[in-house]
């Protein structure tokens, strides 16, 4: 609904309006009270540097059918080295949207492409991009989102900036015959989703990479083997099962097979990969190595961004510092759901545009209580409540100020806001609500420090103005309008980032999968015959229950290794279950290796019947249970997908027993 009494404020608005159906407050300070916000510590060069390379684990180095990535490198002068040089790469600029501050959510289109032999390292037509992902950091809430699309996906291909589809085709096409370009413009026409910096990067950079930081654990789920390569035929690989340190060339096996199964599974090695990826170099990476990594990637990576210069230090420190830090659970792996295979021999693979939106919605408002919520949920426990007083709408009074050029975006947004109940107050009659500068990317949220429930007011207004808005202390040149309207708790300067919409804040609150029944049997005997052969040097537990269609792999359905070349003592039992699916691998590991990397980061830690579980969720699946009983871990670790239930995964944990019990 619109009415004239919306008339008179932000841009393009007459004199003469009050601006709301709300009548603006009556009382005026003559003195401002202003507190700006305590300057930030100093931080030292060592951790600097740390955060730095923490972040090349995440958003700058993804796999793809090889492995795509590498942003935000520490030193001026590789900075330099990796911005756009070609006139394509330069010609992408144009098509991204700037970010107005490294504190601002960020969203990268990582490309990984292999390079043919004897092809111009610089002509898109003579390389393939086997990996497409889409990495969205957001320093605000502490997460990282993480979207990749198959190859063979069936999507309009835009070319050159055109918003005129040039075909349809696999979506992988747009490289080959748009180039880097091209491939910028069709996901994010397929997706809508403002895209900020685009980063290219060859597998021969990626095998550096990893042997540089002399190889990364990882959790091979099965047997790999497929020894016949060349023309017309699949990629050579040779892979034993468990959890193990790969090097470039395995690594880069690992992630782009996909021969006896698809796209769909080799997307989700490549994100798993990237998590022990990021690991890896926040646990392991020694400064003396710095030079050498540098050196390997940035012959290899390519980073774009908007005016196509060079990545700032102030983006390396503040993304940098998320990928280092990132909390338990905060990285969310996300892909389209219900994908059909379509075309000739079902080669390819059809969505539906309702179920892109849905995992656009998903990567877009990634929820950091899921994790919980789900593990709370399969063990039949009550929801954690956090009992706060929420401020009424009513409480919060608000000014809309225009961070943008569009006309009547401030007017607009303050009547949506009351019609939802808040406080919208207006600046008085022919002062426009406009901020300062008008080149506001983000919307902020800014809250009065001075005055008691504004920091609390501003966190619950952020949910109403979109997933991009940052709440902020209202800075010194907002201060001076704020006081011409009675000075509010809260002052909006909204950006061009925002949708025009009043978004509820329950709309993007996941819901935990509902609980289920527990699909497994009561079956000792596949594995019991076979764990006492293992005499492992620690107590061997067997797994009594299984998923119920689940059988021992033929292919190394045990192997005992010693899984560190510096520690012989330490052993490391997998045993690799198939279901009735086919090429689809579930696993039990049992180790005395009971600080591996992976076991670093569980999301939550629950005692049952005596017995101390540690849960690894993402997105609302339990993707591994540990249970640690005196010098060792037993794992219980879910198919690549997570296609086991939160139910039957904690089912199989709970009926790991004793050998010869």
């Amino acid at each position: 609904m619109r009415t004239t009494l919306k008339r008179g404020m932000g841009r393009a608005a007459t004199l003469n309006g009050n601006g709301h159906a709300v009548l603006p407050p009556m009382v005026a300070e003559p003195m401002r009270r202003y507190q700006p916000p305590p300057p930030s510590p100093p931080r030292s060069t060592g951790r600097l540097v740390g955060r730095v390379f923490g972040w090349i684990a995440l958003a700058l180095l993804v796999i793809g059918s090889g492995l795509a990535g590498g942003l935000y490198l520490y030193g001026h002068e590789t900075l330099q080295g990796l911005a756009a040089k070609t006139p394509e790469a330069k010609a992408s600029a144009k098509d991204l949207h700037p970010v107005a501050t490294p504190s601002e959510p960020a969203t990268a289109l990582i490309v990984g492409y292999d390079q043919r032999a004897g092809a111009d390292k610089d002509t898109a037509a003579e390389s393939r991009s086997d990996t497409i992902m889409l990495v969205r950091a957001d320093p605000a809430n502490n997460t990282l989102s993480l979207f990749s699309f198959p190859r063979d996906l069936i999507v309009p291909i835009y070319c050159n900036g055109s918003d005129v589809p040039r075909s349809t085709d696999r979506i992988n096409t747009a490289w080959t015959t748009c180039g880097e370009r091209g491939t910028l413009d069709t996901v994010e026409h397929l997706t809508g989703i403002p895209i900020n910096y685009l980063i290219t990067v060859d597998f021969h950079g990626f095998k550096l990479l990893v042997n540089k930081l002399h190889g990364v654990y990882v959790d091979v789920d099965h047997r790999y083997i497929n020894t016949v390569g060349g023309p017309g035929g699949f990629a050579k690989i040779d892979l034993m099962p468990g959890y193990q340190k790969l090097n470039g060339q395995q690594a880069l096996d690992f992630v782009r097979f996909r021969h006896t199964d698809s796209d769909l599974y080799r997307l989700a090695r490549q994100q798993l990969f990237l998590e022990a990826l990021k690991d890896r170099l926040a646990s392991s990476l020694s400064l003396t190595e710095i030079p050498q990594i540098l050196g390997a990637v940035k012959q290899s990576v390519v980073v774009v961004k908007p005016g196509a210069g060079a990545p700032t230090f102030g983006e390396i420190e503040s993304y940098a510092g998320l990928g280092y830090h990132l909390p338990p659970g905060n990285i969310f792996r996300v892909s389209i759901p219900n994908p059909q295979p379509c075309g000739a021999f079902n080669a390819e693979i059809c969505v539906q545009s309702s179920d892109i939106t849905s995992a656009v919605d998903t990567f877009m408002h990634p929820d950091p209580t899921i994790s919980s919520r789900a593990d709370r949920a399969a063990l039949g426990l009550k929801q954690k409540v956090v009992k706060t007083k929420a401020l009424k709408p009513s409480e919060i009074s608000t000014l809309v100020l225009n961070g943008t050029t569009e006309g009547g975006l401030a007017a607009n947004t303050s009547y949506e806001l009351a019609v939802a109940g808040f406080h919208t107050v207006q600046l008085p009659t022919g002062v426009f609500a406009n901020t300062p500068v008008q080149n506001y990317t983000q919307t902020n949220v800014y809250y009065d420090p001075v005055q008691a429930n504004a920091k609390q007011a501003a966190s619950q207004l952020k949910a109403a103005m979109g997933p991009d808005a940052v709440v902020k202390a209202l800075p010194a040149q907002i201060a001076p309008i704020a006081q011409q309207a009675g000075n509010p708790l809260i002052v909006v300067a909204l950006g061009t980032s925002f949708s025009g919409k009043i978004i509820d804040p329950q709309a993007h609150v996941q819901k935990p999968p509902p609980h289920q029944a527990p699909y497994v049997r009561s079956d000792p005997s596949q594995t019991e015959s076979l764990l006492r052969q293992a005499q492992p040097h620690f107590r061997v537990m067997v797994p009594a229950v299984l998923e119920r269609s689940s059988y021992l792999s033929s292919l190394e359905p045990m192997r005992v290794f010693k899984p560190l070349r510096d520690h012989p003592e330490l052993r490391e039992v997998a045993l690799t279950f198939h279901t009735g699916a086919g090429n689809v691998y579930w696993q039990v590991i049992e180790t005395n290796w009971t600080d591996a990397p992976i076991l670093r980061h569980q999301t939550g830690t629950y005692r049952i019947k005596g017995r101390r579980y540690q849960l690894f969720t993402s997105g609302g699946n339990i993707h591994m249970v540990v249970l640690r009983r005196g010098n060792a871990t037993y794992w219980v670790v879910n198919t690549l997908r997570d296609e086991l239930s939160n139910e039957t995964m904690l089912a199989i944990a709970k009926g790991l027993t004793p050998l010869g019990k």
